[in-house]
């Protein structure tokens, strides 16, 4: 249950009292955050640690920014393995989070996305047959339900950046210095093949869902 909706029904004192702990243990987070960075990328055993340290504090699992960290973390866990890509998206959250990046679209934050090099006008986007790449972090929900979006309507998925594909879609909770970011690898790939004259759309989060049936 969300503590907003719990607290709603608790007296005024206890309300404080769960506020300050959920300050607090946010406090904390970002402290451990910060440490887990120091070392500029974060490995499996460090992804562990922060996702148990969650678990133990489960009574804010609901609160933002706990869901959101911890539903990445569940994802890229989930085959108990982290590779390249999933740690380097871990990381610019990571940072996103302790730098005050990281945007809450449901209290109306902007997208960042809006400051990445996309096509425009925005291509309509084609399913079948089609190969797709995704980067960056997404507020439609983790990596894996973007796949799995992209292949129920016909899409293919690809790992990484290659002249076959035909559409790189960029999750709205991209930084804003995108070329510094795990992303902006394949942003910039991306970019140097449409250079050479390869029809590959560069297209972000929002209008990619917008136009999910």
């Amino acid at each position: 249950m969300n503590n907003s909706l719990h607290d709603a029904g608790k007296a005024p004192a206890a309300r404080i009292t769960s506020s300050r702990r959920l300050d607090r243990t946010t406090d904390e987070m970002v402290g451990i955050c910060r440490g887990l960075l120091a070392d500029g990328h974060v490995s499996q055993q460090e992804a562990e640690f922060l996702k148990g340290w969650i678990e133990r504090n489960s009574e804010f699992i609901g609160e933002y920014p706990f869901d959101r960290l911890y539903s990445l973390l569940a994802d890229i866990l989930s085959d108990g393995f982290i590779d390249l890509d999933e740690s380097g998206d871990l990381h610019d959250t990571l940072i996103r989070f302790v730098g005050g990046e990281v945007s809450d679209p449901e209290n109306g934050a902007a997208s960042v996305s809006t400051s990445l090099p996309l096509c425009i006008p925005e291509p309509t986007i084609f399913y079948p047959e089609k190969t797709f790449l995704v980067t960056g972090t997404f507020s439609y929900g983790t990596r894996r339900e973007v796949h799995s979006v992209i292949e129920a309507q016909g899409g293919r998925v690809a790992s990484n950046v290659s002249r076959k594909m035909n559409y790189l879609i960029i999750g709205d909770l991209g930084s804003r210095d995108w070329i510094n970011s795990n992303a902006g690898r394949k942003i910039q790939a991306t970019i140097d093949l449409r250079s050479q004259g390869l029809p590959i759309s560069i297209v972000a989060e929002r209008h990619w869902s917008a136009g999910l049936s």
